[in-house]
């Protein structure tokens, strides 16, 4: 809803496309730049204690667009400045979240864990933007936006109290600290040296450039390719939405018995589905197509997140994990500027299926070294479970 509304806002306050994707830009980039740091924070943090913080900087964020859109004392200068406040705490967010999942869950129930969890974020980029979209339409304008980021900040009440109502122990093992610098450093090298994790967040990071920058081209797919309106475009990221949705909550629901088979199974089956779609020519094709791309996608991300968790030491999880989150979520920029220039020069159909191939060919090249990867996960977990008994860890 935030998202939503606060495009809309900035849209309607400067009528600028530049400045639109300047607070995209003050709100994304901090993230990326600095999650690294953040994951070192995580590895060093009680991590519970640390999203408590996170979200609490989200809920004032959240408050203060509300009170300042409200009143009518908004300006773009507001709106940059708590983006950047917002990003910022982002990056210590996202690494200390997804490394609280092993707190919460055994291993064994990790793939349905983090599946869940990607069932709700996909869910809520259906709901949300539907909900500020009728919430700015009925009740007016910049108001109804105004509204929209009350209602934000007010949802984060729920957050809190189940984050305070939490009973785990998230704190690291007690050893003695390094310089933040010299962490991270530790954790690039850990994730550099180990073949298995290298591979996933090589994997991911073509998959995060070359598959997902799809969404990119949509208007373009819309309008030139598939001739429908507005409404067929929105059919569309539904139809992707709602596969997505289906998706994690089947992986959520399932035990898969050979995970890593299901991720490269997900990965191939969304290249080929990737490549049909930059094909077709029918609307009614294309949203079935877009349906199953993201129930594959989601699947392939789940699984990759779930597989790398399982090999990685407790000590190092946050880093680790800011490396995945930057994956794919750092690529998105860089994603976005190839697709727009094979775009430019060959047309959105060849872009796309170019992206195709090369999560092919990615898919074949972890097919073909699947078991050294596996022999590699192997012993990164042996080594693991050594640690942890000559701690008296179980």
């Amino acid at each position: 809803m935030r998202i939503t509304a606060q495009s809309w806002l900035v849209y309607d306050l400067t009528k600028s496309p530049l400045l639109l994707g300047t607070v995209t830009v003050a709100n994304t980039l901090p993230t990326m730049l600095l999650a690294l740091f953040g994951g070192a924070i995580a590895d060093r943090s009680e991590k519970r204690q640390l999203l408590v913080w996170t979200q609490s900087i989200f809920m004032a964020g959240a408050l203060a667009l509300a009170a300042l859109t409200l009143t009518g004392q908004i300006a773009v200068w507001h709106i940059m400045v708590i983006s950047l406040i917002t990003g910022i705490a982002g990056a210590m967010d996202m690494p200390a979240r997804q490394s609280l999942i092993p707190h919460l869950v055994d291993r064994s129930d990790m793939v349905n864990a983090i599946a869940l969890n990607s069932a709700g974020f996909n869910g809520s980029r259906i709901v949300g933007p539907a909900i500020a979209g009728l919430v700015i339409e009925h009740v007016g304008g910049r108001i109804g936006a105004g509204w929209c980021f009350a209602i934000n900040g007010l949802s984060y009440v729920s957050i809190l109290s189940a984050l305070v109502a939490l009973k785990v122990n998230s704190r690291p093992d007690a050893h003695e600290r390094q310089p933040v610098l010299r962490e991270v450093r530790e954790g690039v090298t850990f994730a550099w040296r180990h073949f298995a994790v290298r591979t996933y967040l090589i994997a991911m990071s073509v998959f995060g450039i070359f598959g997902l920058s799809y969404s990119v081209l949509m208007p373009v797919f819309a309008s030139d390719v598939l001739h429908v309106d507005a409404g067929g475009y929105g059919g569309l990221l539904t139809a992707n939405g709602v596969g997505a949705t289906i998706g994690a909550l089947a992986l959520a629901t399932a035990r898969p018995p050979r995970p890593g088979l299901v991720m490269l199974g997900m990965l191939t089956a969304f290249s080929l589905l990737l490549a049909a779609f930059a094909s077709s020519a029918s609307y009614y094709l294309s949203l079935a197509l877009m349906v199953v791309i993201g129930g594959t996608m989601v699947g392939y991300m789940s699984l990759t997140n779930t597989t790398i968790q399982s090999i990685v030491p407790d000590a190092l999880r946050g880093r680790i994990m800011s490396l995945y989150i930057l994956s794919f979520f750092g690529t998105a920029p860089l994603g976005g500027l190839v697709t727009g220039v094979l775009a430019q020069s060959l047309g959105a159909q060849a872009a796309v299926f170019i992206g195709a191939a090369v999560c092919g060919v990615c898919a074949v090249v972890m097919w073909v070294t699947a078991r050294r990867v596996y022999r590699a996960s192997s012993a990164v977990l042996a080594r693991i479970a050594e640690a942890q008994i000559s701690q008296g860890q179980p």
